[in-house]
């Protein structure tokens, strides 16, 4: 679940710190939430910047949001028994157990790759055409019939559904299910 920066980066102090950001907390109302001193607090929200990546506080509170709403989306799709994978840039960002398993690979093997490289030659073409018309906003069918190459170089078909676009670390992705055909 490896997105830009990571949540868990920051310390338990500056997770609660973020929290209350995210709650819409002033800094003095987190100043008494917490015991603090307002210069610790204040410090606290720098490391929090620093950390994101951010230049300021209201956009570290943006990307914090963003992030806490994408682990909640992956906890998710994790759980789902279809497969279920997110392309964003022609890679795959994130895929469940259940997506992997139908290629005979572990989400480890397929995150980061780009998404051509597990669709039969043949296919690319068409869906690669299809990739471009969703991230144009234009409407591709909603399902079509694919074959993927599996790990050991066999080939399955699958039929494969466009949910839609999502965020993901902050810019638009592509929700995909799969299912295998028998």
């Amino acid at each position: 679940m490896e997105i830009g920066w990571r949540w868990d980066r920051l310390s338990a102090s500056e997770k609660r710190v973020a929290e209350f950001l995210l709650e819409g907390k002033s800094n003095k109302d987190i100043c008494g939430e917490m015991f603090l001193s307002r210069a610790r607090v204040q410090e606290c929200i720098k490391r929090i910047v620093m950390k994101t990546g951010a230049k300021s506080t209201r956009s570290a509170i943006t990307l914090l949001a963003e992030c806490r709403e994408t682990l909640a989306l992956l906890r998710v799709l994790e759980r789902v028994t279809e497969g279920v994978a997110i392309m964003q840039d022609r890679v795959f960002k994130f895929v469940n157990t259940a997506f992997a398993e139908i290629s005979g690979r572990t989400p480890e093997e397929i995150v980061d790759r780009p998404v051509l490289e597990l669709i039969a030659p043949e296919e690319r073409d068409g869906l690669a055409q299809m990739y471009g018309l969703r991230l144009r906003g234009e409407e591709p069918p909603r399902s079509h019939r694919t074959t993927i190459l599996c790990k050991g170089g066999e080939k399955k078909e699958v039929e494969v559904a466009s949910i839609g676009i999502v965020r993901y670390d902050g810019k638009p992705a592509i929700l995909v299910f799969a299912i295998e055909k028998e």
